[in-house]
């Protein structure tokens, strides 16, 4: 099935990672929309010219594609299924990219989960750190739906110079943590 192109990218964590991979993706001409409780990152990432957005479900609302750049599993499952979190939304239905770094069995099953709600799990763990994010050399261990993977492809080309496909869901994880052994 050929998908069509993603055009606009939602950003939940505008910090470290996160607004390096937004300037990068509006110098590509992508329509940017982010969130972050703290407000000295959404004036960053404004003044980049993100759209900021008061909660991962406006994010949500307003992309076609949402990376996820939070540091932990909790704040994960705050930002995806807290009451403003991104399924909150009244049938916006973006594909999920799961970039924090995560159990391979939490992304298996959060993938799981998402799935029966109609909802597109990506997980594309980042590997090589801040100044790879701020070169856009960012290194991708995707997985996944492969239809999916490839339509979010050339958005994840924005930041990321090696971006590789392992297979399901949670092979990511995997992949990352075989390369940071």
């Amino acid at each position: 099935t050929d998908m069509k192109s993603i055009e606009t990218v939602g950003l939940i964590g505008l910090g470290k990672m996160g607004n390096p991979m937004a300037r990068h993706l509006l110098a590509r001409g992508y329509k940017v929309f982010g969130c972050d409780p703290v407000a000295d990152a959404c004036g960053r990432a404004r003044a980049l010219g993100v759209r900021i957005t008061v909660s991962p479900r406006e994010v949500a609302q307003a992309a076609e594609l949402v990376i996820i750049v939070v540091g932990f599993e909790s704040e994960v499952e705050e930002v995806l299924s807290g009451k403003d979190g991104v399924l909150a939304g009244t049938g916006a239905r973006p594909i999920i990219a799961l970039a924090s770094t995560v159990a391979p069995r939490y992304a298996t099953r959060l993938a799981e989960r998402l799935r029966d709600l109609g909802v597109v799990l990506l997980d594309i763990p980042l590997a090589r750190g801040e100044a790879a994010a701020a070169a856009g050399k960012l290194l991708i261990y995707g997985a996944g739906d492969e239809a999916s993977f490839e339509a979010c492809r050339p958005a994840f080309a924005a930041f990321a110079s090696d971006i590789f496909h392992l297979g399901a869901a949670g092979a990511g994880q995997v992949g990352k943590m075989v390369n940071n052994l």
